[in-house]
């Protein structure tokens, strides 16, 4: 199992600030964009690659969202 972090995807969700972080737990890059991409309101571009990849132990695939809070 691998972590992969975007700090920064265009959209993240469907607030007014769409813009966001997202870290997903998952065995392959293909696949972490899979799962995060099937969220609603998320979508990571083929051209956003993630910040960074870190191996780690086993455990359940896994996505976190960290939505921008912006100005308000």
């Amino acid at each position: 199992m691998k972590v992969f972090v975007w700090q920064r995807v265009n959209k993240c969700t469907d607030n007014w600030h769409e813009e966001g972080g997202i870290v997903v737990f998952a065995e392959t890059e293909d696949r972490a964009r899979e799962l995060a991409n099937a969220k609603d309101w998320t979508d990571i571009k083929s051209s956003e690659n993630p910040d960074a990849v870190r191996e780690c132990g086993d455990g359940p695939e896994q996505v976190f969202l960290m939505p921008d809070a912006g100005c308000c």
